[in-house]
């Protein structure tokens, strides 16, 4: 539970700051990320009982949302012009291989599978971070230079 509150904390600052400072690009990758965790969480919520939040077995509400999160960020990455995308899209096609190998009943062990498919969201905050602090230095070094 600590670590998802400090995930949402962590998210909720790199939203914020791309909203204040980020490019489209940063803008729309932190709101990406703000989706999936609030479509995540309430389906967790009213959905999964608790005894059966584990990784034994493929989680399809998560699959798909990985799946659309992996189709947006990897649009972002071919409409802007931002190496950070690009790390993004490949972090979130880690989730998505994940899902893939789970529902392909292969020999992948339960925590395998959560670090595959929790990992990615944490290194796509931290770069979409990463990201608009270097377009508001960006930005900065511009506007002081004219």
């Amino acid at each position: 539970m600590v670590r998802f509150l400090i995930q949402v904390a962590l998210l909720l600052a790199v939203l914020i700051a791309a909203w204040r400072s980020g490019g489209k690009p940063e803008r729309h990758v932190a709101t990406i990320y703000a989706a999936m965790l609030v479509i995540g969480s309430l389906y967790d919520f009213f959905a999964i009982p608790p005894h059966q939040a584990d990784y034994e077995q493929l989680h399809l509400v998560r699959f798909l949302l990985d799946a659309l999160a992996l189709v947006a960020v990897v649009r972002v990455a071919l409409c802007f012009d931002r190496w950070w995308t690009l790390w993004v899209g490949s972090a979130q096609l880690i989730a998505v291989m994940a899902h893939l190998l789970r529902a392909l009943e292969m020999p992948i062990p339960a925590f395998a599978y959560a670090v595959m498919e929790r990992w990615p969201v944490w290194i796509a905050i931290l770069l979409t971070g990463l990201g608009t602090f270097l377009h508001r230095s960006r930005v900065r070094a511009t506007a002081n230079s004219t």
